[in-house]
Order: structure tokens, then C-alpha cells, then sequence
């Protein structure tokens, strides 16, 4: 950070010049380039999946709470297919809270179609940015998109059962949150 201005340069300059280094690639080949640009849209809409399924998992067994718990209102239109509920908490355990709705939300099961149409929607376009760009595909023209993300997992896969495993604790908590969340809960 520069003292005089306080902006990031030398960050604003890297996320500069990598996009216009990858924008020469397509100057040696355009399949390439589509391969990097497939390979950014698949990542992008994975990394919206996994929020949009786990918030449509938390909304189909209950695990929301209402935004107004002890005014007694009830913004849920329809009723939990699974009884979930905050476990014991001892002092050594990491305390799971439950989440509670925010100002804005789309309530019962119109939040609930809402989320479906999403996961739908980004299973959709997932589906179809692997596909080669045209037809017939042979080598030149293949979209490989597919194979680096299938790589990717593969290797996050692996590396979590053999090292992350071992190093991941958990996410930490400080003594007065963890006392603060069981007192609320």
C-alpha cells in the first residue's frame, strides 16, 4: 500500500496484467482461450452451487430460524422435514449455531421453489459449458475444461484425506462467542 494515495498498486497492477496475459493467449490459440474462459465459467457457477444447495438444505429441514423468534410470528409456510437441533455443547466442542434470517428473505415455499430454480439453473449451465464450441470436436477443437475441474476435485479430494485432514481444526472459536452463541441458543 502506498503511503501518500493509501491503494494497493502493486495489487491493482497484478490484477491487471494477468487478464491481459490471459487475453494473449488467445493469440496463439482461440481453443485455448475458450478452454480458460469455460474452465472461469464452471468454477464461477460451482462456487454459486455449493451456497444455493446448502441454503436449500437448511430451508427443507428446518434449520432456519425465524427472524422474530420470541414474537411468536411464524414465517414459514411450510413445516420441516427433518427436526434438526443444536447439539449439546460441551466446553472442548465447536458450537454449531443455527442460522437466523436476515432483513430479507422469501419465506416458506416460495424461498424454497426460488432456491430449486437456482440449483437447476446452475446445474444447467454447468452441463453446458463443458461442451466443445463446435462440432465435430477432435483434439484442436475439444473443450478441456472438463478434464482440468475433474482433475481439480480429484486432487482436492486426495489432498484432504491424506494431509488437510490431519492439519484442518475446525473453525475456532473465542470464549466469549462460544459462551455468547450457547446462551442465545
Amino acid at each position: 500500500v502506498e503511503h501518500r494515495t493509501s491503494i494497493p498498486v502493486i495489487a491493482i497492477a497484478i490484477v491487471t496484467i494477468i487478464p491481459a496475459l490471459i487475453a494473449l493467449i488467445y493469440i496463439g490459440s482461440p481453443t485455448v482461450f475458450e478452454d480458460v474462459v469455460s474452465l472461469s465459467t464452471s468454477g464461477l457457477y460451482a462456487s454459486y452451487l455449493i451456497p444455493c444447495s446448502l441454503l436449500l438444505w437448511r430451508r427443507v429441514t428446518g434449520q432456519i430460524q425465524s427472524q422474530f423468534p420470541d414474537a411468536g410470528v411464524n414465517d414459514s409456510f411450510l413445516p420441516a422435514l427433518a427436526n434438526m437441533h443444536m447439539p449439546e455443547s460441551k466446553e472442548d466442542e465447536v458450537v454449531q449455531p443455527q442460522l437466523r434470517w436476515g432483513p430479507w428473505r422469501l419465506p416458506g415455499l416460495v424461498g424454497i421453489i426460488n432456491n430449486v430454480y437456482a440449483c437447476v439453473y446452475i446445474l444447467f449451465v454447468l452441463f453446458w459449458s463443458f461442451w466443445p464450441p463446435s462440432t465435430p470436436a477432435t483434439p484442436s477443437t475439444m473443450n478441456y475444461s472438463v478434464l482440468m475441474t475433474g482433475a481439480t476435485i480429484l486432487f482436492s479430494i486426495v489432498y484432504y484425506f491424506i494431509w488437510g485432514k490431519k492439519q484442518y481444526m475446525g473453525p475456532l472459536l473465542e470464549r466469549d462467542v462460544r459462551e455468547f452463541i450457547v446462551k442465545n441458543n
